[in-house]
């Protein structure tokens, strides 16, 4: 009698077998992906080669790339093919600080060049964000920005008139204007404001970043300002969604109890992709 109930219990039952079966195939082609025997870019075999691959069904093989898409990030469906994506690279955005200053600190190396370069009038638009009189001096730079030599995105901004002489003679393939400023007045980073939505690109967006115009983008919005106050920076950020991801942090102020204790805090952790 034992040893009938110990048999049973380790037998696997069907939906044991299933359930393992789609996660060691996601396994092994994300293994294929991450050594490169599947290049980024390049479609996978079919679904149905997929399964005579694997000795399973279609069904079976489609979980295995659902969960590679969802919880790897290193696929996409287009049409009945799926497409191998680079790892994505989370920025947090709560932590104010410049791209190359994220980039180097999780391990890569950043880059960049100017596009385009030239000085103007500020806008309604930029006066308000900038808390600049309308009418008044402004640069508006656009540079490509690289990881790794890949590019991932187009940073537009907009300086106000006491950046101009620093910002100005920058050369074109200056790796970070804000290398350049912290080097000639200190760092100056203290206050961010961050509008973060999803567009597809622009003509120019797409040759730069050498994407189809149906590829989606990351668009980050930001005004900043100084230690003192004073307007530093406002930029429209265009990053490749396959490439970065944004992470937010928030945390809940907690409420207090009854007795006049406090609960404790919770704390949301999520990514924008």
């Amino acid at each position: 009698m034992f040893t009938r109930i110990h048999e049973r219990e380790h037998v696997p039952t069907p939906t044991r077998r299933r359930s393992a079966k789609h996660l060691d195939i996601a396994a092994a082609l994300l293994s294929d992906i991450t050594s490169g025997r599947i290049p980024v870019g390049r479609p996978l075999p079919s679904e149905s080669a997929l399964a005579a691959r694997f000795g399973t069904a279609r069904g079976t093989v489609r979980r295995a790339l659902e969960h590679v898409e969802s919880a790897h990030r290193r696929l996409s469906r287009q049409g009945s093919r799926w497409i191998v994506h680079p790892q994505t690279l989370a920025q947090d955005v709560t932590e104010l600080r410049s791209f190359g200053q994220w980039a180097r600190a999780i391990g890569h190396e950043p880059g960049g060049r100017t596009i385009s370069c030239e000085g103007g009038r500020a806008t309604g638009e930029e006066s308000h964000v900038l808390g600049v009189p309308t009418g008044h001096a402004v640069l508006r730079i656009m540079r490509l920005q690289y990881l790794n030599e890949r590019p991932v995105m187009v940073k537009r901004t907009t300086f106000p008139q006491w950046l101009i002489p620093t910002i100005a003679r920058l050369p074109r393939d200056a790796r970070s204007i804000m290398e350049v400023v912290e080097r000639v007045h200190g760092p100056q980073l203290a206050h961010g404001e961050h509008t973060i939505s999803a567009v597809l690109p622009d003509p120019e967006d797409a040759r730069l970043l050498e994407v189809p115009r149906t590829t989606p983008l990351l668009r980050v919005q930001r005004s900043a300002r100084t230690f003192e106050g004073r307007p530093f920076e406002y930029s429209d950020d265009r990053y490749l969604s396959t490439a970065t991801s944004l992470s937010i942090v928030n945390s809940a102020r907690s409420p207090r109890r009854t007795d006049g204790s406090h609960r404790p805090s919770a704390r949301v952790t999520g990514s924008s992709t």
